[in-house]
């Protein structure tokens, strides 16, 4: 049988605030995602947490909660730098280490737990060595089972600071007593949709027969929810050395306040594609089809995509291709946030090399830019037509590349 820790650090960027800052500790704590005024939090501490501010909340709704609210601006080099560190002790357990996000973690250790005393003492010297060499403010919670579905279950099932061992013997009992939007996979909208059938816990979902499933979901998703159900998960778990190629990058962001103006609705788009290129050449991809959304101050929202017909990863291409889905789409309210999407990726060594004059002196240019942003500082050298302009340097994510 396999032996899975998911490893879920506890209000993360808030208690690495905290350990930082001993004036933060055992104070209601937000960390904002940038200095924007239209920012949200991203992270609460404990102490806030039990106050009701939660991820997503808008600072004006946050300080409502809770009007002691101390807030502190995100720093993600330093969210990294710790993660790093963590990094390096879980691999002193097991070579199999695959990153869930900035803040969790799976650790396939069914070939190394003898070497330990079990897969319990491992997470027990996790937690020890995480306080003693990271901080004794920032905690975690582990779950152990048999797959990465269940072990994601038991670590979420008691927070902050805990431990779960999820056994054959007592699966069944932690299945059936776990609301289903508290699986992993299995969000808001699906809940509701199951709801609509009649299905509203795990017990319904088993016997719930899989064809009628298959009418509302398909067929791979009826069966992957009925797998939920019973707590069935063969996914190995992955190195992160051994990353996945990607499909996809994206940039967004609130504005701060919002625009109606079509000309700084293009700057923005432009600035974003920008960020989506830099990311697509840093790591060696190229992109087919772009695409933009935008979010208006009724918080609706609409989007629309395109392939351009040939691979680039130069930023004012793609906001050319952008700009062209921005006027068929109109701006027809105020806007409150933009996104932008690069698909259809492929890397480097399988795009036809184009021969072109023109297309040479272009990627020379792009490289000079990235080696001198790369050195001195980012956007240190930017396109003319964004000059002057100002614009959020801070946008939403933090790419594959988390550390």
């Amino acid at each position: 049988m396999r032996r899975i820790l998911h490893i879920d650090m506890n209000s993360y960027f808030a208690t690495v605030e905290q350990q930082a800052n001993p004036r933060l500790r055992g104070k209601p704590v937000a960390v904002l995602g940038s200095k924007a005024k239209r920012t949200i939090i991203v992270a609460s501490s404990v102490e806030a947490k039990k106050q009701g501010v939660k991820t997503g909340d808008r600072l004006s709704e946050a300080k409502i909660k809770c009007p002691d609210l101390v807030i502190v601006h995100g720093e993600p080099r330093k969210y990294s730098d710790v993660t790093r560190r963590f990094i390096e002790i879980f691999e002193s357990y097991t070579n199999l280490v695959e990153i869930f996000s900035i803040d969790e973690a799976f650790l396939d250790v069914t070939d190394t737990e003898h070497l330990f005393n079990g897969a319990e003492t491992i997470a027990l010297e996790i937690k020890r060595r995480i306080r003693e060499e990271i901080g004794s403010f920032i905690s975690c919670s582990v779950g152990i089972a048999e797959n990465k579905f269940l072990a994601k279950l038991g670590s979420d099932s008691q927070k902050p600071d805990g431990l779960v061992n999820i056994t054959p013997q007592n699966k069944d009992e932690i299945l059936l007593a776990t609301p289903l939007p508290d699986f992993c996979g299995i969000g808001n909208r699906i809940f509701k949709r199951l709801r609509a059938i009649g299905i509203k816990t795990t017990k319904e979902l088993r016997e719930y027969p899989e064809y009628l499933l298959a009418r509302e979901f398909g067929l791979v998703s009826a069966r992957n929810l009925k797998k939920m159900s019973f707590g069935v998960d063969s996914s190995p778990v992955t190195s992160y050395h051994n990353q996945a190629d990607a499909k996809s990058f994206s940039c967004s962001r609130t504005l701060n306040r919002d625009v109606f103006s079509a000309s700084e609705i293009e700057c923005q788009i432009l600035f974003l594609f920008e960020k989506v290129a830099k990311k697509l050449r840093d790591e060696g991809y190229f992109a087919w089809e772009i695409g933009i959304w935008l979010r208006f101050n009724d918080f609706s929202g609409t989007g629309k995509r395109k392939r351009i017909g040939y691979f680039t990863q130069d930023g004012m291409v793609m906001s050319r291709y952008g700009l062209e889905l921005l006027s068929q789409l109109g701006i027809k309210r105020a806007v409150r946030a933009i996104g932008v999407y690069a698909g259809k990726v492929a890397k480097k060594e399988y795009v036809p090399v184009s021969f072109l004059l023109e297309d040479k002196e272009n990627e020379k240019i792009l490289t000079t830019i990235d080696v001198v942003n790369n050195r001195y500082g980012e956007d240190c050298i930017t396109r003319g037509v964004l000059l002057g302009r100002n614009l959020k340097q801070v946008v939403s994510g933090m790419g594959r590349k988390k550390f």
